[in-house]
């Protein structure tokens, strides 16, 4: 009980702080590039891995097919 008594006590002072927010966000370029970015994220390398093997040619399931398909 003393869980949901902070949490509604949380939920009630976040409706009330919500209108005096500073800036509002608008979805352009200009307001994105007004916000800056931390130096570890220009300094680090970012990547993206993606796997295209045989597991993905059957286009059946994941590589639980092979146990199927074995018996």
């Amino acid at each position: 009980m003393q869980v949901f008594t902070i949490l509604a006590y949380v939920t009630v002072v976040c409706c009330f702080l919500l209108p005096f927010s500073e800036q509002q966000y608008t979805p352009d370029w200009k307001s994105l590039d007004s916000r800056p970015l931390p130096a570890w994220y220009d300094e680090s390398k970012i990547g993206i891995f993606i796997h295209w093997g045989v597991f993905s040619v059957p286009s059946i399931e994941s590589e639980w097919m092979w146990w199927d398909w074995k018996g």
